[in-house]
């Protein structure tokens, strides 16, 4: 009972946080959607398709991660601060792309979005792929540390962190826009130290942990 409380209160503490961003962007992205119509089919969609990276991912965070996490509770100074985070960016991404963002009719064919996706869903993989590792890492009941192996992590310490930041920079390569790439910066800046913390940790306290690996960028970081 206790282990299901905690989770469960994890996980409303996580859904508020990610859910301020979720419902920023989407007020946003329903402003959007009127002003479009005046537009042609073909930038309608667009403005659609460049917005539906950043909505799958809130939506995935918000509704998705937050129940699947096997977790202690987050305190509430870092729940606090990501609500803040996460209203204010999601109200940066929509508005930019709604007010200031001009997008020609063949954007959607462009290099850069092309690659951005590419890059998005690359990144996404590997994140929800290195989260699946770590929620399976210990068997109920269990609290001590292993060293996880598999996928990305065969490469980096901080495989969800390397996954997330590829995705930052893909939907920033899409976009193509300041607010995004600021994102994307803010992303690096802010999870990168924290992927690099957690290589140390495992190199003191695994004697046999993996010397090859590499915190959060393969082959170079």
């Amino acid at each position: 009972m206790i282990f299901l409380t905690r989770n469960l209160y994890h996980a409303i503490l996580w859904k508020k946080s990610q859910n301020c961003e979720f419902v920023s962007h989407n007020y946003e992205k329903k402003s959007q959607n009127c002003e479009i119509k005046s537009h042609d089919n073909i930038k309608q969609k667009t403005y659609l398709i460049s917005r539906f990276p950043h909505t799958l991912w809130c939506s995935c965070r918000t509704f998705v991660f937050s129940l699947l996490t096997k977790g202690r509770p987050s305190p509430l100074h870092i729940v606090v601060s990501a609500v803040v985070f996460c209203s204010v960016n999601g109200f940066l991404q929509g508005h930019h792309m709604l007010h200031c963002t001009q997008y020609h009719s063949g954007w959607h064919r462009d290099t850069r979005f092309i690659t951005g996706l590419l890059m998005f869903f690359t990144g996404m993989a590997i994140n929800i792929h290195s989260d699946y590792i770590l929620r399976n890492l210990r068997k109920p009941g269990e609290v001590s540390y292993k060293i996880p192996r598999g996928g990305m992590f065969e490469l980096v310490s901080g495989a969800n962190f390397f996954g997330e930041i590829v995705e930052w920079c893909g939907y920033a390569v899409a976009c193509w826009s300041f607010p995004a790439f600021s994102f994307a910066l803010f992303t690096i800046c802010s999870i990168g130290p924290r992927a690099y913390h957690h290589h140390r940790y495992y190199l003191e306290k695994f004697k046999d942990y993996p010397k090859s690996r590499k915190a959060v960028i393969p082959f170079l970081l």
